[in-house]
Protein backbone atom coordinates (compact mmCIF):
# COMPACT_ATOMS: atom_id res chain seq x y z
CA UNK A 1 0.00 0.00 0.00
CA UNK A 2 1.41 3.50 -1.25
CA UNK A 3 1.34 6.00 2.15
CA UNK A 4 1.27 9.84 0.47
CA UNK A 5 2.75 11.84 3.04
CA UNK A 6 0.97 15.14 3.79
CA UNK A 7 3.32 18.18 4.93
CA UNK A 8 1.87 19.42 7.36
CA UNK A 9 0.41 23.17 7.13
CA UNK A 10 2.58 26.02 8.16
CA UNK A 11 0.77 27.65 11.64
CA UNK A 12 -0.14 30.89 10.60
CA UNK A 13 -0.58 34.15 12.67
CA UNK A 14 -1.92 38.02 12.51
CA UNK A 15 1.14 39.48 13.76
CA UNK A 16 3.12 40.52 10.49
CA UNK A 17 0.05 41.73 8.53
CA UNK A 18 -0.79 43.75 12.08
CA UNK A 19 3.01 44.99 11.88
CA UNK A 20 2.60 46.14 8.29
CA UNK A 21 -0.90 47.28 9.14
CA UNK A 22 -0.17 49.67 11.87
CA UNK A 23 2.63 51.21 9.88
CA UNK A 24 0.99 52.19 7.09
CA UNK A 25 -1.69 54.10 9.13
CA UNK A 26 1.45 55.50 10.80
CA UNK A 27 2.82 56.51 7.65
CA UNK A 28 -0.43 57.93 6.39
CA UNK A 29 -0.76 59.88 9.45
CA UNK A 30 2.66 61.72 9.25
CA UNK A 31 2.01 61.99 5.75
CA UNK A 32 -1.03 64.10 6.47
CA UNK A 33 0.69 65.72 9.14
CA UNK A 34 3.18 66.88 6.88
CA UNK A 35 0.48 68.13 3.95
CA UNK A 36 -1.68 69.90 6.77
CA UNK A 37 2.20 71.73 8.05
CA UNK A 38 2.85 72.41 4.15
CA UNK A 39 -0.68 73.82 4.25
CA UNK A 40 -0.28 75.85 6.35
CA UNK A 41 2.84 77.30 5.29
CA UNK A 42 2.02 78.18 1.86
CA UNK A 43 -1.28 79.79 3.66
CA UNK A 44 1.24 82.10 6.17
CA UNK A 45 3.43 82.41 3.05
CA UNK A 46 0.71 83.86 0.96
CA UNK A 47 -0.85 85.70 4.10
CA UNK A 48 2.18 88.05 4.93
CA UNK A 49 3.06 88.98 0.65
CA UNK A 50 0.67 92.11 1.34
CA UNK A 51 3.84 94.28 0.27
CA UNK A 52 6.47 97.10 2.09
CA UNK A 53 6.22 100.67 1.72
CA UNK A 54 9.02 102.80 -0.01
CA UNK A 55 10.03 106.25 -1.10
CA UNK A 56 9.96 107.36 -4.72
CA UNK A 57 13.36 109.88 -4.33
CA UNK A 58 16.14 110.85 -1.78
CA UNK A 59 14.59 112.70 1.10
CA UNK A 60 16.56 114.77 3.82
CA UNK A 61 16.34 114.08 7.68
CA UNK A 62 12.96 116.43 8.90
CA UNK A 63 11.41 116.30 5.57
CA UNK A 64 7.46 115.55 6.00
CA UNK A 65 5.98 112.71 4.29
CA UNK A 66 3.34 112.76 1.50
CA UNK A 67 1.30 110.59 -0.47
CA UNK A 68 3.49 111.18 -3.53
CA UNK A 69 6.89 110.15 -1.95
CA UNK A 70 5.53 106.36 -1.38
CA UNK A 71 4.98 103.77 -3.34
CA UNK A 72 4.35 100.26 -2.59
CA UNK A 73 6.96 97.10 -2.91
CA UNK A 74 5.18 93.98 -3.60
CA UNK A 75 6.29 90.65 -1.94
CA UNK A 76 6.80 89.21 1.83
CA UNK A 77 7.56 91.87 4.45
CA UNK A 78 10.40 91.10 6.85
CA UNK A 79 10.35 92.11 10.80
CA UNK A 80 11.03 96.02 11.08
CA UNK A 81 9.42 97.01 7.59
CA UNK A 82 6.08 99.07 7.63
CA UNK A 83 3.72 97.21 5.44
CA UNK A 84 1.88 98.81 2.44
CA UNK A 85 -1.41 98.28 4.40
CA UNK A 86 0.15 101.21 6.87
CA UNK A 87 1.20 103.55 3.93
CA UNK A 88 -1.44 105.99 4.94
CA UNK A 89 -0.81 106.21 8.07
CA UNK A 90 2.93 107.23 7.40
CA UNK A 91 1.62 111.00 5.44
CA UNK A 92 2.11 113.66 7.71
CA UNK A 93 5.10 111.97 9.83
CA UNK A 94 8.49 113.31 9.60
CA UNK A 95 11.41 111.61 8.48
CA UNK A 96 14.05 110.84 11.38
CA UNK A 97 17.05 110.53 9.21
CA UNK A 98 17.61 111.29 5.03
CA UNK A 99 16.83 108.24 2.56
CA UNK A 100 17.55 106.95 -0.65
CA UNK A 101 15.47 106.57 -3.39
CA UNK A 102 14.01 102.80 -3.36
CA UNK A 103 14.58 102.14 0.04
CA UNK A 104 12.25 100.65 2.12
CA UNK A 105 11.34 102.50 5.68
CA UNK A 106 11.37 101.01 9.11
CA UNK A 107 9.75 102.24 11.95
CA UNK A 108 13.28 104.02 12.72
CA UNK A 109 13.40 105.67 10.00
CA UNK A 110 10.38 107.86 10.95
CA UNK A 111 9.70 109.78 14.06
CA UNK A 112 11.83 112.20 16.31
CA UNK A 113 14.55 113.50 14.51
CA UNK A 114 17.56 111.02 15.31
CA UNK A 115 20.34 112.65 12.86
CA UNK A 116 22.80 113.53 12.90
CA UNK A 117 23.82 112.05 16.30
CA UNK A 118 25.61 114.30 18.77
CA UNK A 119 29.01 113.37 17.81
CA UNK A 120 28.04 113.54 14.07
CA UNK A 121 27.55 116.94 12.11
CA UNK A 122 26.19 117.75 8.62
CA UNK A 123 28.35 120.54 6.11
CA UNK A 124 27.30 122.12 2.82
CA UNK A 125 29.59 122.13 0.39
CA UNK A 126 29.44 124.30 -2.51
CA UNK A 127 31.44 122.09 -5.19
CA UNK A 128 32.54 123.42 -9.01
CA UNK A 129 32.71 121.00 -11.74
CA UNK A 130 36.19 119.20 -10.93
CA UNK A 131 35.97 119.37 -7.49
CA UNK A 132 34.03 116.46 -7.19
CA UNK A 133 33.36 113.42 -9.39
CA UNK A 134 30.38 113.53 -11.63
CA UNK A 135 28.68 110.37 -10.94
CA UNK A 136 28.79 111.66 -6.73
CA UNK A 137 25.61 110.08 -5.21
CA UNK A 138 23.77 110.29 -1.45
CA UNK A 139 25.53 107.28 0.36
CA UNK A 140 29.06 107.56 -1.65
CA UNK A 141 32.15 107.88 0.99
CA UNK A 142 35.13 110.72 0.19
CA UNK A 143 37.79 112.29 1.46
CA UNK A 144 37.67 115.89 1.88
CA UNK A 145 40.86 117.13 0.40
CA UNK A 146 41.95 120.71 1.57
CA UNK A 147 43.69 122.66 -0.76
CA UNK A 148 46.42 125.00 -0.35
CA UNK A 149 45.67 128.84 -0.35
CA UNK A 150 49.25 129.99 -0.90
CA UNK A 151 52.93 128.41 -0.90
CA UNK A 152 53.17 129.49 2.72
CA UNK A 153 50.33 127.70 4.15
CA UNK A 154 51.25 124.57 1.86
CA UNK A 155 55.13 124.86 3.28
CA UNK A 156 53.77 125.36 7.44
CA UNK A 157 50.89 122.87 7.21
CA UNK A 158 51.09 120.05 9.31
CA UNK A 159 49.56 117.07 7.79
CA UNK A 160 46.40 115.58 9.41
CA UNK A 161 44.72 112.60 8.98
CA UNK A 162 41.98 112.36 6.48
CA UNK A 163 38.80 113.37 6.69
CA UNK A 164 36.59 111.19 5.70
CA UNK A 165 32.59 111.72 5.28
CA UNK A 166 29.22 110.62 3.38
CA UNK A 167 27.24 111.83 0.80
CA UNK A 168 24.21 112.68 2.29
CA UNK A 169 22.44 115.14 -0.84
CA UNK A 170 24.18 116.18 -4.07
CA UNK A 171 21.81 118.90 -5.34
CA UNK A 172 23.40 119.89 -8.38
CA UNK A 173 22.85 122.94 -10.43
CA UNK A 174 20.87 123.67 -13.90
CA UNK A 175 24.18 125.52 -15.38
CA UNK A 176 26.76 123.27 -16.17
CA UNK A 177 29.41 125.51 -14.53
CA UNK A 178 27.70 126.74 -11.22
CA UNK A 179 28.30 124.81 -8.36
CA UNK A 180 26.45 122.01 -6.92
CA UNK A 181 25.72 121.42 -3.55
CA UNK A 182 26.92 118.67 -1.11
CA UNK A 183 25.84 117.15 1.99
CA UNK A 184 28.77 115.43 3.99
CA UNK A 185 27.71 113.44 7.18
CA UNK A 186 31.00 113.28 9.41
CA UNK A 187 32.15 112.96 12.55
CA UNK A 188 31.80 116.32 14.93
CA UNK A 189 35.54 117.21 15.17
CA UNK A 190 36.46 116.17 11.77
CA UNK A 191 33.85 119.06 10.83
CA UNK A 192 35.38 121.78 12.88
CA UNK A 193 38.77 120.85 10.58
CA UNK A 194 37.26 120.96 7.37
CA UNK A 195 34.39 124.26 8.45
CA UNK A 196 37.47 126.48 7.29
CA UNK A 197 38.52 124.85 3.61
CA UNK A 198 35.32 124.43 3.13
CA UNK A 199 33.80 127.85 3.57
CA UNK A 200 36.76 129.24 1.38
CA UNK A 201 36.11 126.67 -1.45
CA UNK A 202 39.96 125.15 -0.59
CA UNK A 203 39.00 121.47 -1.30
CA UNK A 204 37.88 118.89 -3.60
CA UNK A 205 35.92 115.97 -2.41
CA UNK A 206 37.94 112.06 -3.45
CA UNK A 207 35.29 109.63 -3.85
CA UNK A 208 36.81 106.42 -2.31
CA UNK A 209 35.34 102.40 -1.79
CA UNK A 210 32.64 102.00 0.40
CA UNK A 211 33.10 100.80 3.53
CA UNK A 212 33.46 97.07 4.14
CA UNK A 213 30.56 95.93 6.17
Amino acid sequence: MVTTAVRPARPTTGAPKKRRSTARVLLGAVLVAACALASAAITLRTGSETGAVAVRSDLPAGHVLTTDDLRTVPGSVEAGLIPASRAQSLVGRKLAVPVVAGALLTEKNVGAAAYPRPDQALIGAAVRPGQYTPGLAPGDRVVVAEIPGDTVTASTRTRQQPVIAVVTDVRRPEQPQSPAVVTLLLARADAEKVAVPVAQGLFSLVQIAPEAR
